[in-house]
């Protein structure tokens, strides 16, 4: 799975009309990697609680 904030250019241009400093396009790439894996962890979890929740209600 891919997690992307968007084009380095689209996030700059957020910032910009925020007033906040731009984020160089190499550090935009080294946080969607690492917080790409944190999102990925936290669906798996919600998925298998889902999941259980299903089976559980369909035991019933």
């Amino acid at each position: 799975m891919k997690v992307s904030l968007g084009r380095p250019v689209k996030v700059n241009n957020f910032l910009t009309t925020l007033n906040i400093t731009l984020i160089a396009n190499i550090n935009l790439k080294k946080m969607e990697a690492r917080d790409g894996q944190a999102i990925k962890k936290i669906l798996t979890a919600s998925s298998n609680r889902a999941a259980v929740g299903a089976y559980e209600k369909e035991m019933e």
